[in-house]
């Protein structure tokens, strides 16, 4: 199973802002979905997603949910909600539930830091200015999208996004060609095409006295 199945991928969502007008049918549609997935081995086809990298990692992540616990969040399904299922050949490994935690403050360190694993915090907002600003407001900014049937709003946040990336009404869609890096604390420079060049290349400065 790829690193992306499981959120061990630095383009993954680990924040989801929501309008609020929508946001009681959407929690409740996006939790029915996420419990309908399957974690198992690789192996088995109708897994969805297998076990996390290491013992080490799968105690970061839930690390995080405890700390989401200790602040009042709510646990809407996955880690310590629902009950992780397994043959017995696998119980010993790094499986760990898709989790979905709302009633999260901005402050937490489950919306400002990357999580690295099956975890998403989902939250309301209600005009457009404010969620730009909240979605600003994290030291990253490799990748974001945007959902909405309004072309106009689509263009007006993409642009003022402090990211590297955006998708709209799109995930992951790679053109080798495009620039490829993050803003903030994800990076500097950019890959991809002739972009490429500067960022694996050394550029050296030989200076001669005539």
């Amino acid at each position: 199973m790829g690193p992306s199945g499981k959120g061990e991928i630095c383009l993954c969502t680990s924040r989801i802002f929501v309008q609020k007008s929508i946001y009681s049918e959407f929690l409740e549609k996006f939790v029915e979905a996420t419990r309908m997935w399957k974690v198992g081995i690789p192996s088995d086809p109708s897994a969805s997603m297998g076990a996390l990298i290491s013992k080490a990692h799968l105690e970061k992540v839930r690390s995080y949910i405890k700390k989401a616990r200790m602040e009042g969040a709510q646990i809407l399904c996955g880690e310590g909600v629902d009950t992780l299922s397994l043959p017995r050949r696998n119980q010993a490994g790094y499986f760990m539930l898709p989790t979905v935690i709302t009633d999260i403050k901005d402050e937490s360190c489950c919306m400002k830091e990357e999580i690295f694993g099956p975890v998403t915090c989902v939250v309301p907002f209600d005009s457009e200015e404010e969620v730009i600003q909240r979605a600003n407001s994290v030291k990253y900014g490799l990748a974001a999208t945007v959902w909405s049937s309004n072309v106009g709003r689509i263009h007006r946040v993409a642009k003022k996004l402090q990211s590297g990336l955006v998708w709209t009404n799109c995930w992951l869609i790679r053109e080798l060609n495009l620039p490829f890096g993050g803003m903030k604390s994800s990076g500097v420079g950019r890959e991809g095409a002739k972009d490429s060049y500067e960022f694996f290349t050394e550029i050296k400065t030989i200076t001669i006295k005539h």
